[in-house]
């Protein structure tokens, strides 16, 4: 309810402002003051101690009739903030301008006090405060600034805004022109930080010249005013140094004087000695000496934690000294509360995965700091991917994006908008998000416009509600017109929004193949979400034919340039891998557990107690079988190396009951094999052996990225063309094979296997398979293709699998029976160690596994290669040489020898075969 004292006193300023324009009655009240009752002078003393108070306590910078020092806004508070002294004062003021109303000043300093109080009812003394801002006074436009500033947050129920943004910032600048020390004060802070201006390092140093340059506030200004101003020309020096956009002579003239300053040793001296410090390490006004920068960074961190976030940073770049991105993490720990650098610098750090497995939620908590605008732009791209992940005070959030947003920073609009557009329940907004993309499409912004555009239709993403048209906003005429516009600019938002389009039929007739044809555009132009919505269509046949292979061909691509989307739908798909044999260990077994250490996916998290026994079930059978129990438990220990989240507590006893025992156990022995682990491997997976996985994945440091042809089980690549061009590869090889269907004699048939052998011993796949499916039951072919060599082809067409290539591990088993008649199958073992050597992809367990299963159908397969094993004096092999012992012997014996150049020999002794060949056919 309002105080009744304001409506009193409405009237009374009135009435007052009549008084003042008649003396008359002025003179006869001051008559009457003197004769009329006893008590008269008492009033009289009193109301001069108040008019003496409210001069002392409130009177107004730059007030010509200020009869008393100024007093700053700020300087209004008591430092006990004890407002009950305010309200005295307020009081005070209040009985001085009205027994004095000819004593205009009181009036304004009256209305400062009250501003400050902030209490109910200040919105009807607004008017009183405007009209003084019109008639030129600083203190009263600083004053509808300061009202807008505390209540722009109001609820919008209480309707239209009293001052409204535009008028409180364009009150505050001319404050700020006028000279009023506070509203400068409050012009640098925004323009250092916002959030209601952009920040701007250029304009900052305007307006810290302009505090030089101010008037002065009053009578005897105080010693905070030439505090004040004494502070800026270093500051000026100081954000000349520290920030971009400043000319090489504007930097040579401030380091002198932040040179100077941090060598006197003088009070905030510590802020330039940082200046300094940061010139050399950038060579801003000096000569670059970033060894120099990070030794004098050294010697300060210890008792200024102001500069750990520079070392910090140094420490990770390796910049004036090595590379020791740990110990920069250590330093910013411990001062993450205190200094506001350190939060995002850490955060950063933490996502990097350089020097610790990537933590995403932590720095997600790291980067939700309100008052930070750039930490709050890459939090809401964060939890685009992380939307399961609930952040504390996400309206602040909102808040800060929105005003960087109106003040018109760079990323802060878009960022918001994607917030709101996503699925996340916290901060989704549809409708919010369109009307803040408006204005930037109309301005031009083509992303924004785009965003717009995809939003026109809602549900056009939802698999369980027809989309419906927004009535606002493009009709279906514009948005054809500007995915036409967009295609013939080749933007990949186009391709992506006409595949939406026709996959649910709205704006075009519905049209899987050409959406899916639409989306192929989109994802070569680099779209990731299309390359996600690709591999769906591979993966149901939507407009092109199902396609294991091009569906993790789509989505592999899609992880790599970070969609969680995309690593989340391929560690899905491991499970039903059991057939194709397409993905490796780190897909399925790593990054799934990794995805679940950092909170993706969890389906049962807070229903089923954490959902690991539930959400991880079904991963350890099927394809993962065959890679072995060793192979499959350092998987799993991967991937707390890469995801070390998981290594929480509670996550990691859940983690651990959902363990098959025997992966328990494996993960013990390997720890007390590197001696993290002192008990006896029972798979108990108690307090000891959940530290001793910490300290070694602490130990062994973030999991690297996978090697591309590893990661992806792609085939293998053609030959590379410094060896051979393509074209004349493809003229051989339809040459190759026109004369070998042509063969009728037994010479033309020899010499059409000699032709496919020398393209098969260059790489070529159709040659290979030519020839292993052929092997065991076509002698001419036994006479030319060795069993060493027929084994390296289909070892190749194993793992590569090759589209038209049907069921080469049947003609493997039927190749290695025909060879073990021939008594030759000690060439097969020899081959198979050279071909894991010579091929990356074989030394992935889980893909050797698959294919040495094949052996075991084959007489005399597996023991070829145990005997090989031994006469190359392979370590700890097993008793069987298809056994997991003695695969993972193999696949260390291969990592550590390297390669034995038998295929890439042969690769080029083939090469130049196919040149001549091909010379000759040109004659």
């Amino acid at each position: 309810m309002f105080r009744p004292v304001h409506v009193l006193i409405l009237s009374c300023l009135a009435v007052l402002a009549c008084l003042a324009t008649a003396p008359l009655a002025g003179g006869a009240f001051a008559a009457q003051a003197s004769s009329d009752k006893p008590d008269d002078a008492a009033k009289k003393a009193a109301l001069a101690e108040a008019i003496n108070t409210c001069d002392r306590g409130a009177s107004v910078p730059l007030d010509p009739e200020a009869k008393a020092p100024p007093v700053q806004y700020g300087a209004l508070f008591p430092f006990d903030m004890n407002l009950s002294k305010l309200k005295d004062l307020a009081d005070k003021c209040q009985a001085a301008m009205l027994g004095a109303p000819q004593e205009k000043r009181l009036t304004l300093q009256w209305l400062r006090v009250e501003v400050a109080l902030d209490q109910p009812g200040l919105t009807l003394l607004l008017p009183q405060v405007k009209l003084l801002a019109d008639g030129g006074s600083p203190e009263a436009n600083f004053l509808l600034y300061e009202f807008y500033s505390v209540h722009r947050r109001d609820s919008a129920d209480a309707g239209a805004p009293p001052v409204t943004r535009a008028m409180a910032l364009d009150a505050l600048q001319k404050a700020g022109t006028a000279g009023h020390l506070t509203a400068l004060l409050t012009l640098l802070r925004q323009y250092t930080d916002g959030p209601l201006l952009r920040r701007d390092a250029r304009k900052l140093v305007e307006t810290a010249q302009r505090v030089i340059d101010a008037p002065v506030q009053g009578q005897s200004p105080g010693e905070w005013d030439s505090q004040f101003r004494a502070a800026m020309p270093l500051s000026i020096a100081r954000t000349t140094l520290t920030a971009d956009g400043f000319t090489s002579d504007e930097q040579k003239k401030a380091f002198h004087a932040v040179e100077t300053d941090s060598q006197a040793g003088t009070n905030g001296s510590g802020r330039s000695a940082l200046a300094y410090i940061k010139a050399l390490r950038l060579g801003r006004g000096t000569q670059q000496d970033a060894a120099k920068a990070r030794q004098l960074l050294e010697a300060r961190a210890g008792q200024d934690d102001d500069a750990i976030p520079m070392l910090a940073d140094m420490l990770a770049k390796g910049e004036g000294g090595p590379v020791d991105g740990k110990r920069a993490i250590a330093l910013l720990r411990p001062v993450t509360k205190n200094v506001a650098e350190a939060r995002p610098m850490l955060a950063g750090l933490l996502l990097d995965g350089k020097f610790v497995g990537r933590q995403p939620r932590a720095a997600i908590q790291l980067l939700n700091a309100p008052w930070d605008l750039d930490a709050g732009i890459r939090l809401a791209d964060l939890l685009l991917d992380y939307d399961g992940v609930r952040v504390d005070y996400p309206d602040l959030l909102v808040e800060r994006l929105s005003d960087g947003a109106d003040a018109g920073e760079p990323g802060a609009a878009l960022a918001l908008a994607r917030l709101q557009l996503s699925d996340d329940q916290q901060f989704k907004s549809e409708d919010q998000a369109r009307a803040m993309l408006k204005p930037l499409a109309d301005g031009g912004d083509r992303d924004a416009l785009w965003l717009y555009a995809s939003t026109q239709y809602a549900n056009l993403d939802s698999t369980s509600y027809r989309p419906s048209r927004r009535e606002d906003g493009l009709s279906d005429d514009q948005l054809k017109a500007l995915i036409d516009q967009g295609q013939a600019k080749k933007e990949p938002q186009a391709y992506l929004l006409q595949a939406k389009l026709l996959r649910r039929g709205v704006v075009y007739p519905q049209d899987d193949a050409k959406a899916t044809a639409m989306l192929i555009n989109a994802a070569n132009l680099g779209s990731v979400e299309a390359m996600v919505l690709l591999g769906d269509a591979y993966d149901n046949g939507l407009g092109v034919d199902k396609s294991p292979r091009e569906r993790l061909r789509a989505w592999r691509e899609a992880a790599r340039l970070g969609s969680l989307k995309a690593k989340s739908k391929l560690a899905n798909a491991f499970t039903f891998d059991s057939f194709d044999r397409l993905m490796t260990l780190r897909e399925g077994i790593t990054d799934r557990i990794a995805l679940y250490n950092d909170g993706v996916g969890r389906m049962g998290a807070g229903v089923f107690g954490g959902g690991a026994d539930i959400e991880l079930s079904g991963l350890f059978s099927g394809p993962a079988s065959s890679a072995g129990t060793a192979a499959v438990a350092a998987a799993v220990m991967d991937a707390f190396r890469e995801a070390p989240a998981g290594l929480e507590e509670e996550n990691l006893v859940g983690i651990g009951k959902a363990l098959p025992e025997e992966i328990r156990v494996a993960i013990e022995t390997t720890l007390k094999n590197e001696g993290f682990y002192a008990g006896d491997p029972k798979g108990y997976f108690g307090p000891d052996a959940r530290k001793a996985l910490a300290d070694w994945v602490d130990a062994k440091g973030p999991l690297a990225d996978a090697p591309g042809p590893q990661a992806a089980g792609a085939q293998q690549a053609a030959p590379a063309t410094d060896l051979l061009a393509g074209e004349i590869l493809n003229r051989v090889r339809d040459k190759v094979f026109t004369q070998a269907q042509a063969a009728k004699t037994e010479k033309q048939k020899l010499a059409a296997i000699k032709q496919l052998d020398m393209l098969a011993r260059y790489g070529d796949l159709p040659s290979r398979w030519a020839l292993v499916r052929n092997y065991h039951q076509a002698k001419a072919i036994r006479a030319i293709v060795t069993p060493d060599q027929v084994t390296r082809y289909a070892l190749d067409l194993l793992v590569s699998k090759p589209d038209g290539v049907d069921k080469p591990e049947f003609e493997f088993i039927f190749d290695l029976t025909q060879i073990a008649k021939e008594r030759k199958s000690r060439a097969v073992g020899s081959a198979t160690l050279q071909a894991i050597r010579d091929d990356p992809r074989l030394q992935d367990p889980l893909t050797l596994g698959a294919i040495m299963e094949q052996f075991a159908y084959a007489p005399d397969a597996c023991g070829s290669v145990l005997d090989a094993a031994r006469n190359a004096g392979v370590a700890r092999i097993g008793a069987d040489g298809c056994d997991e012992e003695t695969r993972s012997a193999l696949i260390a014996y291969a990592k550590a020898k390297g390669a034995s150049g038998t295929d890439a020999a042969a690769r080029k002794a083939a090469a130049e075969e196919i040149k001549t060949l091909d010379a000759q056919a040109a004659k």
